[in-house]
Parts: structure tokens; C-alpha cells; sequence
């Protein structure tokens, strides 16, 4: 199959494209990303597979939407002795249309048409190699199988040497086998047909077998479980009796015990009152003893503090004097800090002043130097202008003389020579010219030209030259001619004047140049016109006249600058002692804070201890108009006494509670009640089971469950029967699929390595030398090896796969016979591949041309340029 011209009108984003194919090798269509490359395939496969009215989505999406018309494609294809033109348009206005161009012209149009190409594809292509030969930027990179190529097949049978030792039965008897199988199993080895039907029987049988059994062994259940209740309603009854008696005595002696808690807890109250009365008149006693005891500590407080703030007025007026003489202190340093600052201003400024002048100087001085220089570039440059003669018009008349100096030499050399000697006195007219010779005299000349020698009154000789001597005067007179313009041109009269201009246009051309790089040099990084604004800008600001500078100050820049630093440091000094001073002045005041802040805390102490000691007397003096000291004491001690003996009693009911064991009473009576609760329980669930269990066997023995059973057991042995025999045919059918696999297992393992062979020929271009590959028998590589190391395919790189990707497919392409080949497409691939690879990618497209068809479409062509053969269309 050939892919001669597709044509895509309407289609996606494309308004028309027609691009035509060559019908062998290489051909790289490359255009922006987005431009349609990849729509070229799918538009080829919707034209095959999909009818012009069909609504599926894949034929709906390719409808343009910038215009309501119809996606029409196109493509002549040629395929076995079939050649044909196709065209259909989809959407609106549908139509398919065909053109048979050989064996025999045919046209066809609508369905008949679409069944038409089908049928020739289906006959002289192979669908499964048309499919796999498609390297595409949307396809996983899983290893391409191309076990379904029957004509790859056929390629290695004859590559494999065994096209002959075939019988031509063997598709038909895999194919029964096959249809045998299929009978009872699925592709994927399940049951199916009769025997998943004998399997589906036999379960169904075994369940309703067990299902009967289960229902008759529920009958005998509730038989043996209506014996086991009565028996148990009997047992509980008896039970229930006794638990009544022994709550009845859990009771009795649990009332006693809650009688004697009720003692101890009103005995408990009282004591808890007393021994509150008591710790009252406890406190009170205690808060007279502590209020006395803080009016004495108040009042030695009271003397010692009066004293301290005596002490801490007399230190905050001397922290008071010493904080204002530090303050005139820094005041005056600061005064001097400034004094010293403006005479560092004023020599800063001499400084300046002096600094601007000497740069006047420089820059005038620099600017002398750059317009001398440039004058005498400008001038270099005008006597140049008046030198017509360039490099290029001395190379021209050199070479002109050269040319007419070697014609000369070859015009000398060819040239005819007339030699006369007198034998008397004679006159002889040669040419135009008369000579005279004497007696004896002898005389000589050379011509290229055609020339006569008279002899007045007697004879006249012409010399004619040959060919070679004119051919080479003609050479010499252009050469004199291409000479004599070079010349002119260069409006010199000779070479040597030529020469000697040329040497002093050289001489002119390094003096300019050297004038340049004087004015470079000069001028540096600036600029002519700035350095003369700053001139002038520094200039304005100089006096009228140099002596104003002495006027006052120093009058060289060194002293101004020695005069400069002086100041600095002065100033420095200056504001050192001034630091010194304000941290001197910082330090009094914070001891002044300090100071006042201490008298201010001292004395607010004092007065917070009269102010408590005035509370605390008041509170003694109303505490002791109500109670006495003696009358407290006595009170409290009253106090303590009934408390003790509330307590006392208290421990005696406590002890008389724990001698009657309360926990195990209660305990006792908790579990007679629980006892009791659960035999009751019981007894009622048993009563009422029983019941329930009575009523089932009424009902049980109206169903007839036992004759259910028999009729379930016979079926199933029927179906244990039938099952018997289909499993011996599926496994029979099983067993010799399995061993006709194996066999045909191995036959596809022998006829694989001549694919392999091919693929690590060709992956060795890529590769290197010690490239292999491991290919199993469904032709998917397994493993690739390089450099000793084997790696299994899903652990290569992304670039790695596309590379075998590429090479397995074209290692196909290379095996099927001519008439089996199919178009090989590659889309937008090698874009994870390095330069190197990309050049020995191209070697392996270029190895592989051959008779088909490999079409690659991308949007780098630059990574094709290593195929040397390719054929380059550029969208």
C-alpha cells in the first residue's frame, strides 16, 4: 500500500492543504505546532473507516467551526494491482466518491463506493501492519506487538526457512481446535456455553440439596430444642422459689443497716457544728493576737522609714547639683563642636576651590591634545580623499601588469624574426620604416604581424606569422589595455607612479590611524562634548583672575588639604569630648531620677504604714469594746471541748456501722435482687420459646420437608451425571489447545529471530556494536542490552523507547515482502533524543528506505537532517 496524495479541504482548522507523497523513501512534512499534522492521519483513517452520513463523535469533532460547510478529504492511493482515487465530505451535503485507475477504470459513488475500497483494502492489505506501523505523540510507549501481521508472519516463515515444511492446514486446524474450545470456555479461560450450563446445574443442585437438608434438619431442631425448654421451664421455676427467700433476708438486714447510717449522720451534723463554733472563736482569738503584733511591727517601720527619707532628700539635692553643672558642661562642648564644624567647612571649601583649578587645567590641557590630534586626522583624511587610487585598484594594476608582462614574454617567444644582412649599400624599406644598411651591416627585428620587406625597384618579401604569434599579440594588446585602465582609474600614468601613490596612501592611512588612536586614547571612556561642558562649567566658577586665590587661606592644595585634616581632627576631638560630656550629663540625670524617685517611694511607704497602722489601731480599739482579750481565750477554750466530744460520739456509731458489715449487706441484697430479676427473665424467655417452638412443628409437619430432600438428591445425581461427561470434552478440548498453543508457541519463537536480527541491526546504528535485544514470541521486545548491561523496556527512558519504537517498526517495514509493505507514520517523534542519536537516527532511516513508503510529520525538521535521502514538504 501507497499513499500517493491527500487532500484535506474544510477539515478541522484547515481550509485546503494538498500535499502529494513520493511513492518510496523518506518524506519529513514539518509545520508549527497546531497546524494540522496530526489531523492528516486521523482525516486518512475517518476516510476509510467512517461513512460520509455517519454521526460519530470522532466525525463530529472534525468539523470546521469557522464556517458552515462540510470537511471533505481526499487521498490516491495504491494498493496490490489496485490504484484509486477516494474523496468523501462529511456534515453537511455528505457524498463519497471513487475513481478506480487500474486494472480498470471504474467510478462509484455513495455506500457502494465505501464497500467498495474496504473490499480492496481487505484483500491486499494487511489492517493489523497498517495499524502497528504508527509511531504517534498520543500512543503509550508500551512495546508495539505485531503478532497480528499476517504478512510479517509470512516475511519470517520464508526468513525462518520454513515456508516449505508447512502443509497449508494448519489455519484450519487451529481454528476448529479453537471453535472446540470456545464451546466451553471464554477467551480468558472461564467456563462457558454447555459447560458453564452443566457447572451452573450442579451448583444449583448442590444448593437445593442443602437447602432441603437444612430444612429437615430445622425440624429435628425444634424437636430436641421443644424437650430441652421444658425441661428448663421446670428447673427455673424451682429456682425462682429460692431466690424469693433469700431477697427476703437481704432486705430485713439492710434496713438495719440504713437505721444506723441515719444515726451516724445526724451525730456527724452536730459534730460538724461544733468543731465550726470552735474553729470560729479559734480565728477570732487569733486575728486579736496577729492585729496586736502588726501594730507593733507598724510602728518600728513607721521610725525607720522616717528616718530614710531624711537621708534621700539630702542625696537627691546633691544629685540635683551635680546633674546641672554636667548640663553646662555639654552645653559648652557642644558649642565647641560647631565651632570646630565650621572651619572643617571652610578648608573643606579651599579644598574644592583649589581641586577645580588644577582639574581646569587638566581638562584644557587634554582637550589640546585631543583637537591637535584630530586636526591632523582631519587633514590625513583630506589628502586622502584627493588619492583615487584604493587597495583594490593597486591589487587591479598589479595583476594587470603581472598579465602584461607574462603576455609580452609569450609574444617574444612566438614571435617571427627578420634578420637581414647587406652585401652592399642598400636602402630597405621594412614595414613603414626605411633602414638603411651598409656593406656588411646586419639588422634585425621581430613581428607578430603580418610585414613587408622592399627592396626599391627590386623585390618584396612579406613575412606572414603563424597563428600562435597573432593569438599571443592579441593576448599581449588586451593586457595592455585592461592595464591602461587600471591606470585611469586610478589616474596614475605608469606602475611605478602607481606604486609610489599606493605606498603614500599607506603611509597617509597609518598616520590617520594612528592620529585616531591618539584622539581614543585621549578621550577614554568620555566624551568630547561633555569634557568640554565640564570645562566650561568649572571654569565659570574660577575667579577673573589666579591671585584672587591667595587673597585668603593657603595657596597650594597640599596645605590646604594638611590645613583640612587639622580641622577634621579637631573636629573629631570635639565631638568625642562633647559625647563624653552629654554621657557625663545622661548619667546625673538618670542619679537624679533615681534619687528623686527613691525620696517619692520612701515617702509614699511612710505614709501607706501611718494610714495602716491608724486602720489597725481602729479595728483593735471596735474589736475590744465588744469582747475582751481574757473573755476571747475563755470562749475558745469552751469551744473546744464540746467539740471533742461530738467527735467522740461520732467514732462510736462509726465503729458500731463497720461491725455490721454495710458493704456486704448491700452487696448481698444487689445480688439477691439481680438473681431474682434474671431467673424471672429467664423463666419468661423459656415459657415463651417453648410457645414459639410448639407452634413451628405444627406448621413443620404440614410441609412435607423429608420428600423435598429425596426429589433434590435425585436431581443432583443427575447433574453430577451430566457434569461427568461435559468434563471430560472441555478438558480434552483444553488440553490439546493448550499443547497445539505450545506448539505454536514455539514455531512463533524460531520465525522471531529474524526480527530480532533485524532490529539489532539496524538499533545497532543507533546503539553501538554491542547492542541486543530480547524479543518473546508475540515480537514485543522484552529486554535491551548495551554496554554489557541489560535493562528491561519499562525501565528505559522516554527518548530510549521512542528510538526502538522507530527501529522495531522500521525493522518490519524492512521484512514484509514489497507487495505487503505499508505506509510507515511517525509522528512528532524524537523529541526526548539528543543530537548524536538524531544523526544516527538518520542513518537508520536512510538504511531502510527501500521500496516503501516513511512518512514523518513534525514540527523540528532540524532533527531529520542527518536522513540524508529524505524529501522535505514544509507546510
Amino acid at each position: 500500500m501507497k499513499l500517493h496524495r491527500l487532500v484535506l479541504t474544510n477539515y478541522r482548522g484547515i481550509t485546503h492543504r494538498e500535499i502529494e507523497f513520493p511513492d518510496h523513501g523518506v518524506v519529513v512534512v514539518s509545520g508549527a505546532n497546531e497546524i494540522g499534522k496530526s489531523s492528516m492521519i486521523e482525516a486518512l483513517d475517518l476516510l476509510i473507516e467512517a461513512k460520509d452520513r455517519s454521526t460519530k463523535k470522532d466525525v463530529k469533532q472534525v468539523k470546521p467551526t469557522h464556517a458552515d460547510v462540510g470537511a471533505e478529504v481526499t487521498a490516491e492511493i495504491s494498493t496490490g494491482p489496485y490504484r484509486f482515487v477516494y474523496r468523501k465530505r462529511f456534515h453537511k451535503r455528505a457524498e463519497t466518491e471513487l475513481t478506480v485507475l487500474a486494472p480498470r477504470r471504474e467510478q462509484l459513488s455513495g455506500d457502494e463506493a465505501h464497500e467498495r475500497v474496504l473490499a480492496m483494502l481487505n484483500d491486499t492489505v494487511d489492517t493489523a501492519l497498517w495499524q502497528a506501523q504508527r509511531v504517534l505523540q498520543s500512543a503509550p510507549t508500551a512495546p508495539v506487538d505485531l503478532s497480528g501481521s499476517d504478512a510479517l508472519a509470512r516475511a519470517l516463515d520464508v526468513a525462518a526457512g520454513q515456508a516449505v515444511s508447512l502443509s497449508g492446514d494448519e489455519p484450519l486446524l487451529v481454528e476448529r481446535i479453537d471453535a472446540e474450545y470456545a464451546r466451553y470456555f471464554t477467551g480468558t479461560g472461564r467456563p462457558t456455553g454447555e459447560w458453564a450450563a452443566v457447572i451452573k446445574r450442579l451448583a444449583e443442585a448442590d444448593q437445593e440439596v442443602a437447602q432441603r437438608a437444612a430444612a429437615v434438619a430445622e425440624v429435628d431442631d425444634a424437636v430436641r430444642r421443644h424437650a430441652e425448654l421444658t425441661a428448663e421451664v421446670s428447673r427455673l421455676a424451682e429456682d425462682r422459689a429460692q431466690a424469693t427467700v433469700r431477697l427476703t433476708a437481704a432486705r430485713a438486714a439492710a434496713e438495719a443497716v440504713a437505721a444506723l447510717t441515719a444515726q451516724l449522720k445526724e451525730a456527724e451534723v452536730v459534730a460538724a457544728a461544733a468543731q465550726a463554733t470552735h474553729a470560729a472563736s479559734t480565728a477570732a482569738l487569733t486575728e486579736r493576737r496577729r492585729l496586736r503584733a502588726d501594730i507593733d511591727e507598724r510602728t518600728a517601720a513607721i521610725v525607720e522609714l522616717t528616718a530614710a527619707v531624711t537621708a534621700a532628700a539630702a542625696d537627691a539635692e546633691t544629685a540635683h547639683e551635680v546633674h546641672e553643672a554636667a548640663e553646662d558642661a555639654a552645653e559648652l562642648a557642644q558649642a565647641a563642636v560647631r565651632d570646630r564644624a565650621d572651619r572643617v567647612d571652610a578648608a573643606r571649601a579651599t579644598v574644592d576651590r583649589l581641586a577645580a583649578r588644577e582639574e581646569v587645567e587638566r581638562l584644557a590641557t587634554r582637550l589640546g591634545r585631543i583637537d591637535t590630534a584630530q586636526r591632523d586626522c582631519d587633514r590625513i583624511s583630506q589628502e586622502l580623499a584627493t588619492i583615487p587610487l584604493d587597495e583594490a585598484g593597486m591589487r587591479a594594476i598589479e595583476t594587470a601588469a603581472v598579465a602584461v608582462e607574462r603576455a609580452a614574454g609569450q609574444d617574444e617567444l612566438a614571435s617571427a624574426r627578420i634578420e637581414l644582412v647587406a652585401a652592399t649599400d642598400v636602402a630597405v624599406r621594412v614595414g613603414d620604416a626605411d633602414v638603411a644598411l651598409d656593406a656588411g651591416a646586419q639588422w634585425s627585428v621581430r613581428t607578430t604581424a603580418q610585414t613587408s620587406v622592399e627592396v626599391p625597384g627590386v623585390l618584396t618579401v612579406t613575412v606572414v606569422p603563424g597563428t600562435p604569434a597573432a593569438e599571443t599579440r592579441a593576448k599581449l594588446t588586451a593586457a595592455q589595455a585592461v592595464l591602461a585602465s587600471a591606470l585611469a582609474d586610478g589616474g596614475v600614468a605608469d606602475v611605478a607612479a602607481a606604486r609610489a601613490l599606493d605606498a603614500r596612501r599607506r603611509e597617509l592611512i597609518g598616520a590617520r590611524d594612528r592620529a585616531r588612536a591618539t584622539v581614543d586614547a585621549l578621550t577614554g571612556d568620555d566624551q568630547v562634548p561633555a569634557l568640554r561642558a565640564r570645562l566650561a562649567t568649572l571654569s565659570a566658577d574660577q575667579p577673573a583672575e589666579a591671585a584672587l586665590f591667595d587673597l585668603e587661606g593657603p595657596a597650594d592644595i597640599g596645605t590646604a588639604r594638611t590645613e583640612l585634616d587639622a580641622a577634621v581632627a579637631a573636629h573629631r576631638q570635639a565631638v568625642v569630648d562633647a559625647e563624653t560630656h552629654r554621657k557625663v550629663a545622661n548619667a546625673a540625670a538618670r542619679k537624679l531620677s533615681q534619687a528623686t524617685t527613691g525620696v517619692t517611694v520612701l515617702r509614699e511607704k511612710l505614709a501607706a504604714a501611718q494610714a495602716e497602722l491608724t486602720v489597725d489601731t481602729g479595728r483593735l480599739a471596735a474589736q475590744r469594746a465588744t469582747v475582751g482579750d481574757d473573755e476571747l481565750a475563755v470562749a475558745a477554750q469552751a469551744d473546744g471541748d464540746r467539740a471533742a466530744s461530738a467527735a467522740a460520739h461520732v467514732a462510736a456509731l462509726r465503729s458500731e456501722l463497720a461491725g455490721s458489715t454495710p458493704d456486704l449487706v448491700n452487696a448481698e441484697l444487689a445480688a439477691a435482687v439481680r438473681g431474682a430479676e434474671e431467673l424471672g427473665a429467664r423463666h419468661d424467655a423459656a415459657v415463651d420459646g417453648l410457645r414459639e417452638v410448639a407452634a413451628g412443628l405444627k406448621v413443620y409437619g404440614t410441609e412435607g420437608r423429608k420428600g423435598h430432600l429425596d426429589a433434590a438428591e435425585t436431581e443432583r445425581e443427575h447433574a453430577a451425571a451430566q457434569y461427568r461427561q461435559v468434563h471430560r470434552r472441555a478438558r480434552a478440548a483444553e488440553m490439546l489447545r493448550s499443547v497445539m498453543s505450545r506448539h505454536r508457541d514455539a514455531t512463533r519463537q524460531r520465525y522471531a529471530d529474524p526480527f530480532r536480527l533485524e532490529v539489532q541491526r539496524l538499533g545497532r546504528l543507533v546503539f553501538g556494536e554491542d547492542f541486543d535485544v530480547d524479543v518473546d514470541s508475540e515480537l514485543r521486545i522484552c529486554t535491551r542490552t548495551v554496554s554489557g548491561r541489560t535493562v528491561p523496556y519499562e525501565s528505559l527512558s522516554g527518548g530510549a523507547k521512542e528510538q526502538l519504537a522507530i527501529v522495531t517498526r522500521l525493522a518490519g517495514a524492512a521484512l514484509v515482502a514489497k507487495e505487503d509493505n505499508v505506509p510507515v507514520i511517525i509522528d512528532d517523534a524524537l523529541g526526548f533524543t539528543d543530537a548524536e542519536r538524531l544523526v544516527k537516527m538518520g542513518t537508520v532511516f536512510d538504511a531502510v528506505g527501500g521500496d516503501g513508503q516513511v512518512i514523518v510529520l513534525t514540527c523540528s525538521p532540524q532533527r531529520y537532517a542527518g536522513v540524508g535521502a529524505a524529501h522535505h514538504i514544509e507546510l
